[in-house]
């Protein structure tokens, strides 16, 4: 054996072992990320997106956002982006999108409805399937400081260039190294020359390129995430299993060509012998470049069909997330067709020990209680549960039946300074929209929650306003939940709505509060005890319990 063979088979073996070494590295990396995803399952996320990521979230929502959508407002009301960061456990931009969409798209299809649940049960008690999926979903990953969506829009608008150059200059190339046989000192120069001018023109072109990489990286990982997944899926996804097979049927090509454009080279990392090795001969041949630019003008032709790719497998991951969900919650159910709203031990799920309350409502409710008392966080918790009911049909009781309501809200608003708008005009916008979606859709039912209607005027004025708008809500297939402070509003609508309330008690030198909602109004006034044990000074405590006395029994302010 000559010195030449032994050196040669000793590059050889090293460059084996360093490939093999790379690709051990890669598959523990792999398996320490799955076995922390894995161990995720069933807790709640405690990891939180940053504002632009979490408006990225979103995009999916607004592109397909319709008149049935839980809108902006009630959003807000009732904390929905808190709710969404708690329970989203997608390790993919396609599933966290998709599933935050569904948290404000109801659906009324009882038989949707009924499809999801059996999908999200079979995820539940299969943990091979869910190992699988879970797999693919940590390789498809997330796009990194820009949406997707917004990607696959601007395809159109990149410039179209022209692969004929880059077809020339490899032309050029292999006829230098057929020259360098038949003349070889002229074939060696034009090879030189050939491999100057390509790396010079490659770089230049790269540039351009580069700002999509991440974009065709992602692409690249769905669809091949997506074909493997495809072959995984078992019958009872049967629809998503179908919009797979045929959009990647037709995506083969996208498929190679994303792999082409990419930098990295397959799974075995950055800085890897077959990555520099890769790396070299497209820079030398510009294969990204000619393959760049033919992926794009096939990408504009489908769209329509990655788009729904994105959607299907976000909406396969969405049923893993509510699986997993499921588990972490102490107790949940699924819902019941049925008149009005009806919930027993209904709870909150951003509290950590939440007191849990029942309501049986066919009619109006009307509750009264003072600051702190629970009113608001059972206002949200009956709104949730209602949204719960249609989106995640996983519902935070032990029991629960309610009819098929448009679901609206005017709780937490705040002055618009963007607008000009005060408190003041800001609510009777909120409230005048559950109006105009009432006047425009006559054949729906809804359901609004309404906290402290009118705060932000006198109380004259607020009193004979709320009754007039409480009583018109009480009306044509609207159900409404409010909470007040204002007593007399209990009286005004005695025969519009059932009364209930929350109290608390004043022990010794502190205020305890129960958070238990009872039958009836408050009866209860300890405001004026709450100064005396905050340190107002005595002289302010009588002073206005005399007036308060005063006011009850003469209706004239002394």
């Amino acid at each position: 054996m000559t010195a030449y063979t032994i050196v040669g088979a000793t590059l050889v073996l090293l460059f084996v072992l360093i490939v093999l070494k790379e690709s051990f590295d890669y598959k523990k990396h792999n398996e320490r990320i799955f076995r922390k995803a894995k161990k995720a399952f069933g807790t709640f996320n405690s990891e939180r997106l940053s504002l632009d990521e979490l408006d990225s979230v979103k995009r999916l929502f607004y592109r397909y956002e319709t008149p049935d959508s839980i809108d902006d407002i009630t959003a807000n009301d009732i904390d929905l982006d808190e709710i969404f960061q708690k329970f989203n456990n997608c390790k993919s931009s396609c599933g966290s999108e998709y599933f935050y969409s569904l948290l404000r798209n109801p659906c009324y299809d009882e038989d949707k409805l009924a499809s999801f649940n059996n999908k999200v049960e079979y995820l539940k008690e299969n943990e091979s399937v869910r190992d699988s999926l879970l797999k693919h979903f940590l390789l498809i990953g997330s796009m990194k400081r820009v949406n997707f969506l917004d990607c696959l829009d601007y395809i159109d608008s990149v410039k179209k260039e022209s692969c004929l150059k880059d077809v020339l200059l490899d032309v050029f190339f292999f006829l230098s190294i057929i020259l360098a046989f038949v003349m070889p000192s002229f074939g060696v120069i034009c090879l030189i020359l050939s491999i100057v001018i390509n790396i010079i023109t490659y770089y230049k072109s790269r540039g351009e390129i580069d700002r999509y990489i991440v974009f065709i990286s992602f692409i690249s990982r769905f669809l091949n995430e997506g074909k493997k997944l495809d072959k995984d899926l078992s019958d009872v996804f049967e629809s998503e299993k179908r919009v797979l097979s045929d959009n990647l049927n037709l995506g083969k090509r996208l498929i190679s060509l994303t792999k082409a454009v990419n930098k990295s080279s397959g799974a075995t990392g950055a800085g890897s012998p077959i990555d520099i090795g890769v790396d070299y001969i497209k820079v030398i041949l510009h294969i990204d470049i000619i393959c760049f630019y033919r992926l794009i003008s096939l990408l504009s032709l489908k769209k329509q069909e990655i788009e729904e790719t994105y959607i299907t497998l976000g909406k396969l991951e969405t049923y893993l997330n509510v699986a997993s969900l499921r588990e972490a919650l102490p107790f949940y159910t699924t819902p019941k067709k049925g008149d009005g709203f009806k919930a027993k031990d209904l709870y909150h799920p951003l509290i950590d020990e939440p007191v849990l309350n029942s309501i049986d409502a066919d009619k109006g409710v009307l509750i009264t209680g003072s600051n702190a008392s629970g009113k608001s966080t059972f206002l949200k918790a009956v709104c949730l549960n209602a949204i719960f009911a249609k989106t995640i049909y996983t519902c935070l009781c032990k029991e629960i039946a309610l009819d098929d309501y448009h679901i609206l809200s005017s709780m937490s608003l705040r002055d618009d300074i963007m607008s000009h708008d005060s408190y003041f005009m800001v609510e009777i916008k909120a409230l005048k929209r559950i109006f105009d979606y009432r006047d425009k859709y006559r054949d729906k039912k809804i359901l609004c929650f309404v906290d402290e209607v009118l705060r932000g005027t006198n109380t004259v004025e607020r009193i004979a306003c709320a009754t007039q708008i409480l009583k018109a809500f009480n009306k044509e297939n609207i159900l409404c939940f409010a909470a007040t402070h204002d007593i007399e509003l209990t009286d005004n609508l005695k025969d519009e709505y059932d009364n209930y309330h929350f109290d608390e008690e004043i022990v010794e030198d502190d205020v305890l509060f129960n958070y238990m909602i009872k039958h009836g109004k408050a009866t209860s006034r300890n405001a004026i005890k709450l100064l005396s044990l905050m340190g107002f000074s005595d002289d302010i405590i009588k002073k206005a319990d005399k007036m308060a006395k005063d006011f009850t029994e003469t209706k004239v302010w002394g």
